[in-house]
């Protein structure tokens, strides 16, 4: 056996003489791409709900993507909108769900009757591809069971002035701030730094409330968290150095999302 075949089985099966043992590889930081349909209400917005509910979503479950949040705009972003969330396990996994897409027959005939259409229920949509942080390597979706009420969730964009600031952040969040977010009540769904898209460099990350009062209590016990306090004021993690800009939307799940 070669050293390319040493690796490929395993250092420690050929340690223990077990042959034929399956390697599996270490899962990565999961990619999200986060879509933003700009719908009008004057060309059927529901069209476009119908679409992912009766249609995309399973196409997606049957590729064994996801999960996949989907959710209405309550305020901070263009209204109607529908906000799409796609989690892929890795860049590979993204581009073969495309093409599975293509090729998914029953998909497609549906695609190219939405498309048939005399207007599309949405003027335009925009894309960002995020890499998820390594503390927190892909989507959480909240627990949560049918008699509960969808959550609230919050939907924040911090802007930083250059891609060295902007780490400073990342590192921030990956070394304490998410932690002091479960301190406090937050419910972590994703965070992810902006690979491709608009208003580069930025991150954004989506975490979810009961309700709208118990965000003002969660955010009222980050503030007033001591390991905030001693977080926030360390060299190259304050405002000031590491963010430009902060932008926040509030969202409610749709009745189909997979995350509520």
């Amino acid at each position: 056996m070669n050293r390319r075949d040493v690796l490929k089985t395993g250092v420690a099966a050929s340690v223990a003489g077990m042959a034929n043992v399956p390697v599996i590889a270490a899962e990565g930081n999961h990619f999200y791409e986060l879509r933003i349909y700009e719908m009008r209400n004057d060309i059927q917005p529901a069209r476009i709900q119908e679409f992912f509910q009766n249609q995309v979503l399973p196409m997606m479950k049957r590729q064994n993507v996801g999960p996949v949040g989907c959710f209405n705009v309550i305020s901070g972003l263009r209204s109607p909108s529908l906000v799409v969330l796609i989690d892929y396990k890795s860049l590979a996994e993204m581009q073969s769900a495309r093409e599975a897409m293509r090729g998914d027959k029953e998909f497609v005939k549906a695609w190219q009757a939405f498309d048939a259409a005399n207007e599309m229920p949405y003027a335009r949509y925009e894309s960002t591809l995020l890499k998820a942080f390594d503390s927190h390597p892909k989507i959480e979706i909240p627990p949560t069971d049918e008699k509960r009420p969808p959550r609230v969730f919050e939907l924040r964009t911090y802007e930083s002035r250059s891609a060295f600031s902007l780490r400073n952040k990342i590192e921030m969040f990956n070394q304490e701030e998410i932690k002091i977010f479960r301190d406090c009540g937050f419910a972590p769904v994703f965070f992810g730094e902006a690979i491709i898209g608009a208003r580069l460099p930025h991150l954004t990350y989506l975490v979810g409330f009961d309700n709208m009062a118990a965000r003002e209590k969660a955010w009222d016990a980050f503030r007033a968290n001591p390991d905030w306090a001693r977080v926030r004021n360390k060299p190259g993690w304050t405002d000031p150095e590491a963010v430009s800009n902060i932008h926040a939307a509030f969202l409610r799940p749709t009745s189909y999302s997979q995350i509520r």
